[in-house]
């Protein structure tokens, strides 16, 4: 049972009051019956100071007038909530990695969008002129691929060019049909090259042209792993329009395991240009699974050249990675109807690679050529190519 006293204002005290009380009324008594205890009459009044200032001990303070400052109860006020973190102003490259993060985003829709566009108008274009009776599957499908170059030459002069190629397969129409759109606008000539197309009679001379725009309907006549034949009819579409025709017929043989020999015959007439011919032999040979050596070599004699203009390569292919590859490569371009015969020496490297996105790709093209002057002199020249391709395909989805 907890003990309570009763204070003069008529509530309860708390027993822990109550024990000081009792500690401080039976500590003094005890130390009064020890002092009765002492005879000496100077050992009671030194005992009887010390249990003076025991009670009262702020005695001694008012006499000497110092007093102890009250004690204030302050509540205690609530833990400051923490800082707010600084703000951080973006970097100079994160802002230019944020931009490139938005400009490929907005690229990766333009894309897209122009992509579906191009299939929607070739299946229409295809639905028009062809039929479905056919029992097999028929399903249309397009390639485009769209280059641009920057070549800086050695005076510093900047020189653009654009290059264009579509292949568009018409199932509906036939499922050997093919539709090609070729362009190329150069500003410049650039150093004589291979043509990409050879026996196309507005890409088959190793000079090559500015402004070139030709459309072709190409037959598949044989399309095998070793053997293809086409047949096809275009026009040149310059200024006065040209009709061309060309019959195509490519063979590969197998040397040995690792090398073969691809041999090509174009014949074509042109109109205003009259007859003409390109032939093309590549031997290729497997150094690594990644390495590749070749040596191709074209011609095209007509009736426009008055002559045989021809040139060779040799080039040597690696892939660094399944996203990019180089190539080195020496070669020699010439024209019988020249005195000379030889018109240009070229070496050259070019740096491929896929970035960003699977339908982008750039280049970089530094070249050494040694071009042919009046005066019969090869002055050196230097130039290097920057190019962007971007890639377009669209084959329509299985009903």
């Amino acid at each position: 049972m907890q003990e309570v006293i009763i204070s003069g204002t008529g509530r309860e005290a708390p027993a822990s009051i109550s024990h000081d009380i009792d500690n401080r009324c039976y500590y003094p008594m005890r130390t009064i019956n020890f002092i009765k205890g002492r005879r000496a009459p100077w050992q009671r009044l030194l005992l009887l100071g010390v249990l003076a200032a025991s009670l009262f001990p702020s005695a001694g303070q008012a006499a000497s007038g110092e007093s102890e400052p009250p004690v204030a109860v302050v509540p205690a006020e609530p833990a400051p909530p923490p800082p707010p973190e600084p703000i951080v102003e973006p970097s100079f490259f994160r802002s230019i990695t944020n931009g490139i993060l938005l400009l490929g985003r907005s690229a990766e829709k333009t894309h897209d969008k122009l992509q579906a566009s191009i299939l929607e108008q070739t299946i229409r274009f295809d639905d028009f002129f062809g039929t479905m009776n056919n029992k097999k599957e028929q399903r249309t499908g397009y390639l485009l691929r769209w280059r641009n170059d920057v070549r800086l030459d050695e005076g510093g002069h900047l020189h653009y060019g654009s290059t264009l190629r579509a292949d568009v397969r018409l199932s509906r129409i036939d499922e050997k049909l093919r539709l090609t759109f070729a362009s190329e606008n150069d500003s410049e000539a650039f150093a004589p090259r291979l043509p990409e197309d050879p026996g196309n009679p507005g890409f088959d001379r190793t000079t090559p042209n500015a402004r070139i725009v030709n459309m072709e309907l190409r037959y598949q006549l044989v399309n095998s792993l070793a053997t293809t034949c086409f047949m096809g009819v275009g026009l040149d579409l310059s200024f006065p329009l040209q009709v061309f025709v060309r019959a195509r017929y490519q063979h590969s043989f197998r040397l040995s395991d690792v090398s073969q020999i691809r041999v090509s015959e174009t014949a074509f007439e042109k109109t205003a240009d009259g007859l003409g011919e390109t032939t093309e032999v590549s031997i290729e040979r497997s150094l690594s699974p990644e390495t590749q050596l070749r040596l191709a070599t074209s011609g095209t004699a007509s009736e426009e050249i008055g002559g045989f203009e021809w040139g060779s390569e040799l080039s040597l292919l690696h892939r660094l990675s399944p996203k990019s590859a180089v190539t080195v490569a020496a070669g020699v371009y010439g024209d019988t109807s020249e005195a000379h015969g030889i018109s240009n020496h070229r070496i050259f490297a070019r740096y491929r690679r896929n970035f960003l996105r699977s339908w982008l790709f750039y280049e970089v093209e530094p070249e050494v050529f040694w071009p042919r002057r009046d005066d019969d002199t090869y002055p050196t020249s230097y130039a290097v190519t920057f190019r962007l391709e971007v890639l377009f395909e669209g084959k329509e989805e299985k009903k």
